[in-house]
C-alpha cells in the first residue's frame, strides 16, 4: 500500500504541472497521498508551499497542516497555522467548520467553539431568517454545523445562546436513492449533507440487464455519462459528500428475498443501499489516478471524469 500511495503522490505532483488551473486541488490530494505513504515531510513541504501561495487552496492547506501537526502532538505549530488561516481573506465557513471539527476531535473544545463561532458568524441573513421561521428550506449542511457547535458548547457547560435555541430537531426523511431524487430535494430547497448512490458497476450491470432486461434498458455509456453529469450538478448545488454504493445483483436479490419484496422495488433498493458498510463504498469523485467508479478498470481521469 505504501508503494502504491507513493506512486500515486508522484503522479499527482506530475498532474499538478500538467494541469496548472487545478494545481492547488491536485497538490492537496498529493499531500494527503504522501501522508498515507508515511512521507510526512514531503506532505508538510507541499502544504507549506501552498499555504504561502494564499487563496482558498492556501486556507485548505493550513487546515490540513494543522491536522498533521495535531496528529504529531505539535499543538503550537497547529495553532499557528489556524491563526494564519483566520486572518486570510479567502477563509470561508467550510474552513471554519473543518477547523472546529478537527480541534474537537483532538479534545480542544475551547478553540473548537471559537471556530464554530467563526462559521456561524458567516451565516447569511436569509439563512438566519429561515432558522427563525423554522423553514424546512434551511440546508442540512447549515444544520449539521449548528448541531456540531451546539454539541461542543454543551460539552463546555455553556448556557444555550440564540443560535442554540434556533437549531431544529433532526428531520426524519427517506434517504434519496438516485440522482433524480436528490435533485428533486434540492429543487424543493433541501440540501442533503451526504448522499449514497446505488450503482451497478459495468460487470454487475451486464448481469442486471440479463436478469431484469425491462428495468435496465439505457445503454451503458449513456447511463454512466448521465450519472457523472448529475452528480456534478448535485456537488455544485452544495451537497458535500457523495458515496457510490456498487450494487451486487446476487446480494440485492438475497436482500429482497429476506425483506419479502422485489429487488426492483424502490423501498427495497433504498434499504439495501443504506445497509452497505461505508468501507464498501466509493467516495465520489475519486482521485484523478484512482480506478474509475464505474468499474471500467481505467483511471478516473481517463474515463468518466471526461464526461461533459
Amino acid at each position: 500500500m505504501t508503494q502504491a500511495e507513493t506512486k500515486l503522490a508522484e503522479e499527482l505532483e506530475a498532474d499538478a504541472l500538467a494541469y496548472p488551473e487545478e494545481r492547488g486541488e491536485i497538490l492537496l490530494e498529493a499531500a494527503e497521498a504522501w501522508r498515507r505513504a508515511g512521507h510526512r515531510e514531503r506532505a508538510v513541504e507541499l502544504l507549506t508551499n501552498l499555504a504561502g501561495d494564499g487563496g482558498e487552496p492556501g486556507c485548505d492547506a493550513r487546515v490540513q497542516l494543522a491536522d498533521l501537526y495535531l496528529e504529531a502532538g505539535e499543538t503550537e505549530l497547529a495553532h499557528a497555522q489556524l491563526a494564519a488561516a483566520a486572518k486570510d481573506p479567502a477563509l470561508h465557513d467550510g474552513h471554519c467548520e473543518l477547523a472546529a471539527e478537527l480541534l474537537a476531535e483532538h479534545g480542544d473544545l475551547v478553540q473548537a467553539a471559537r471556530w464554530y463561532d467563526r462559521a456561524a458568524a458567516r451565516l447569511a441573513e436569509d439563512q438566519l431568517v429561515a432558522l427563525r421561521r423554522r423553514d424546512d428550506r434551511i440546508s442540512l449542511a447549515t444544520m449539521i454545523m449548528l448541531r456540531g457547535r451546539q454539541h461542543v458548547r454543551q460539552q463546555l457547560g455553556r448556557a444555550p445562546d440564540m443560535l442554540d435555541h434556533l437549531v431544529p430537531e433532526p428531520a426524519s426523511r427517506d434517504a434519496p436513492l438516485n440522482s433524480e431524487a436528490v435533485l428533486d430535494l434540492m429543487d424543493a430547497g433541501i440540501t442533503p449533507g451526504k448522499v449514497r448512490m446505488l450503482t451497478f458497476q459495468r460487470d454487475q450491470r451486464r448481469v442486471a440487464q440479463q436478469r431484469w432486461p425491462d428495468h435496465y434498458t439505457q445503454p451503458d455509456d449513456e447511463y454512466y455519462s448521465a450519472a457523472e453529469h448529475q452528480w456534478r450538478l448535485i456537488r455544485d448545488g452544495g451537497v458535500p459528500s457523495i458515496a457510490v454504493v456498487p450494487g451486487d445483483v446476487d446480494a440485492l436479490t438475497a436482500f429482497a428475498e429476506r425483506a419479502g419484496g422485489s429487488p426492483n422495488e424502490t423501498s427495497i433498493k433504498r434499504r439495501y443501499c443504506q445497509s452497505v458498510p461505508d468501507s464498501d463504498t466509493i467516495t465520489w469523485p475519486p482521485e484523478r489516478n484512482a480506478p474509475c467508479w464505474c468499474g471500467s478498470g481505467r483511471k478516473y481521469k481517463k474515463c468518466c471524469s471526461r464526461t461533459t
